[in-house]
């Protein structure tokens, strides 16, 4: 299908989805500082994207979707955690988890980044309080995006202003091809 046949209003799906329970077990990992091994924590994160399969494979050739979180991120976390990228790509392969069209990844030195995080009026996991391993993040979704693991990667400037990164990524969609 075409893209101008494809609806101009994109659909936001977002991961993990803390209302199912694979998300709620997520959640509380997160919040509630419950202890997962990294094997566990990989398996429960892309158990969303296995699941969601179908929906993702019918909904985006009539739908720009959109993916606040995705596959791409449980490739950064859980490699951090000890997982081996080799197996988590072959796992994605094996499971035919949608490969997305590109991955925008905003890229923010972790000292902005963490001065963002704690602006914000809303709880923090502990990932989110943790500096070292945003500074790891940081780091490790550099290499994904050098190397562009998995799929397309778009490396967007995200220590602009929103409207200035809102229009450098409106600027690269309305180029992909």
């Amino acid at each position: 299908m075409c893209k101008e046949q494809k609806s101009l209003f994109p659909t936001l799906i977002k991961y993990p989805d803390y209302d199912r329970n694979v998300g709620k077990i997520i959640r509380e990992f997160l919040y509630e500082n419950k202890g997962l091994t990294a094997q566990q924590q990989f398996l429960l994160y892309t158990m969303q994207f296995v699941m969601d399969k179908k929906m993702i494979e019918t909904r985006r050739k009539d739908e720009i979707l959109i993916a606040d979180r995705y596959f791409s991120t449980t490739l950064c976390y859980q490699t951090l955690e000890g997982i081996d990228i080799k197996m988590a790509l072959d796992y994605a392969k094996n499971f035919q988890i949608e490969v997305p069209d590109a991955v925008f990844y905003l890229n923010v030195d972790p000292d902005i980044a963490i001065k963002r995080k704690h602006g914000e009026d809303k709880e923090k996991n502990f990932r989110e309080k943790d500096f070292d391993f945003i500074k790891k993040t940081h780091k490790q979704y550099q290499m994904l995006v050098e190397k562009q693991v998995w799929t397309k990667w778009v490396n967007i400037d995200g220590n602009k202003s929103v409207d200035e990164v809102t229009k450098e990524i409106y600027n690269v969609i309305t180029n992909i091809k």
